[in-house]
C-alpha cells in the first residue's frame, strides 16, 4: 500500500507574531525537525505545503537534498488549513491509496509514532486513523483515498471535524500519552524546547 505524507506548513503564525517554523530547534529549525521525523518514517513520497514566507522555508528544505520530498505552494493560505489540504490532494501521487497528514508546528511528534500509525493503517485498512492524546486528537492523521472527495469539500481553519464525526465508526485510534504541543505562542515554544531532548 502506497501512503503519501503531507506536511502542512503554510500558516501565518499570527499568535506567535513571527514565523514559528523558522525558529531554532536543536541544530536546525522547527520545520526541519518536523520534516526529518516524517522522512525517517519510510514514506515513499512526502509533500510539504508552504504558503506564508514560503520561499525561506523552501530554501531550507532544498538544502537538505531529500530525494522523496516535493514542495508545493498554497496561494490561498490566508483561507485556512483546508486550502492546504486540498492543495496537497491536487498534487498527490495518483497511485497513493492514502494520505498521512502532519502539521509542521509539532516537532515533538517522533518517527516511531508515525511508523506505528503507518503500520497499523496498512494492517487494518480503515477509512481514517488518528492519534488520541490526553488533550485531544493529535497527529499523524491518515485518510484513505476513499475520503479524498470529502476532504476536497473542506473550508476554513479547523478542518476535518465533520469528517471525523461522519466516519467515527470506521476509524482506528492510536492512544499516545504525550501532549503533542502545537507551537502557537512563545510559551508553547519554550515548553516544547524544555520537554525535548535535542
Amino acid at each position: 500500500m502506497k501512503i503519501s505524507g503531507v506536511l502542512l506548513a503554510a500558516g501565518k503564525s499570527e499568535r506567535m507574531g513571527k514565523n514559528k517554523l523558522l525558529l531554532p530547534f536543536g541544530r536546525h529549525t522547527v520545520i526541519e525537525e518536523s520534516l526529518f521525523q516524517l522522512a525517517e518514517s519510510g514514506l515513499a513520497e512526502i509533500m510539504v505545503v508552504l504558503g506564508y514566507q514560503g520561499e525561506k522555508a523552501k530554501r531550507l528544505i532544498e538544502s537538505k537534498s531529500l530525494s522523496n520530498v516535493k514542495i508545493v505552494f498554497n496561494e490561498k493560505y490566508n483561507k485556512g488549513r483546508a486550502e492546504s489540504i486540498k492543495c496537497a490532494l491536487r498534487n498527490i501521487d495518483k497511485r497513493s491509496e492514502a494520505a498521512l497528514f502532519m502539521v509542521a508546528d509539532k516537532p515533538s511528534v517522533k518517527s516511531d509514532l508515525i511508523k506505528k500509525a503507518i503500520s497499523m493503517f496498512k494492517s487494518e485498512s480503515p477509512l481514517i486513523l488518528y492519534i488520541q492524546t490526553p488533550v485531544g486528537r493529535g497527529h499523524p492523521v491518515i485518510f484513505s483515498r476513499a475520503l479524498f472527495d470529502d476532504l476536497m469539500k473542506l473550508e476554513g481553519e479547523p478542518a476535518g471535524n465533520a469528517i471525523f464525526e461522519k466516519y467515527r465508526d470506521e476509524a482506528v485510534i492510536i492512544y499516545d500519552g504525550s501532549s503533542q504541543i502545537d507551537i502557537d505562542t512563545v510559551e508553547d515554544y519554550n515548553n516544547v524546547i524544555n520537554e525535548s531532548v535535542i
